[in-house]
């Protein structure tokens, strides 16, 4: 599975390692840097779909927890010994050292899709909300029209999509300047 990763490590032999490792499975690693806070100005900077962070090195612990909180990117921990508090929902594998080239290769991917699930389902979310905002505002708008021009809610609907088809917008656009104009009045 080929995608983007940052490597956050303080050892240059491990993120070596771990690029290598990433490089021969067919994955881009696009940075790599040495400290926590480095890692987060480069991960806000270049949106890996993964991170890799050896929770030994300097600040790679708080940098973790930093970027489990805002749960955006898939998260693949290295360390010398497994962390039972660390099983937050973004973190999608801990690998113990020293890193095995399956392994690793094997969290990587994993959280790459987890991650690509993730991402698949806030974009359905936000089409969920989306539709259900413009029904309410088109059921009110609806309303509006039936009680103020007296139309059945057939025709009240027609001349709602009438309107937006006419002026090229959206119907909830329209839906919405209905309810505006009734407000003020």
């Amino acid at each position: 599975m080929s995608g983007v990763r940052v490597v956050v490590s303080a050892s240059a032999g491990i993120r070596k390692k771990v690029g290598s490792v990433m490089a021969t499975a067919g994955n881009l690693v696009i940075g790599e840097t040495d400290s926590g806070p480095g890692a987060l100005r480069m991960i806000q900077s270049l949106q890996p779909d993964v991170v890799v962070i050896d929770t030994d090195s300097p600040h790679g612990k708080s940098a973790a927890e930093m970027l489990e909180e805002d749960g955006q990117i898939g998260l693949v921990l290295l360390g010398t010994h497994q962390r039972r508090e660390r099983n937050g929902p973004y973190i999608s594998g801990m690998i113990l050292k020293p890193v095995q080239d399956t392994a690793l290769i094997t969290a990587v991917e994993f959280a790459a899709a987890a991650q690509h699930r993730m991402r698949k389902m806030a974009d359905e979310l936000a089409k969920m909300k989306e539709t259900l905002a413009t029904r309410k505002a088109v059921e009110k708008a609806k309303g509006i029209l039936m009680e103020t021009l007296g139309l059945p809610e057939a025709q009240a609907y027609k001349r709602i999509q009438q309107q937006s088809m006419n002026k090229r917008v959206s119907i909830r656009r329209i839906a919405e300047a209905i309810i505006t104009a009734n407000d003020f009045k």
